[in-house]
């Protein structure tokens, strides 16, 4: 990436949307087939969604768990 910064952002593949907040990141979703561009009828899981929180919980930033950037939910 050669007089770039980074800047993290989405990308999606295999029906996931997940966050490359790093270069390396991204270049490891990218081998694995990713893109930049959101399919058309995306919806991200209602369910056990990586994005979302428990019901009476809140998002307050996000944190790195299991190598991936998620939500970090706490009580409300």
């Amino acid at each position: 990436m050669a007089n770039k910064k980074f800047e993290p952002h989405m990308m999606y593949g295999d029906g996931k949307a997940e966050k490359a907040e790093t270069y390396g990141e991204h270049l490891k979703l990218k081998k694995k087939g990713w893109g930049h561009k959101k399919p058309s009828g995306f919806k991200l899981r209602e369910v056990n969604s990586p994005m979302k929180c428990w019901k009476k919980y809140k998002q307050v930033g996000y944190k790195k768990k299991g190598g991936r950037t998620v939500p970090n939910c706490v009580p409300k």
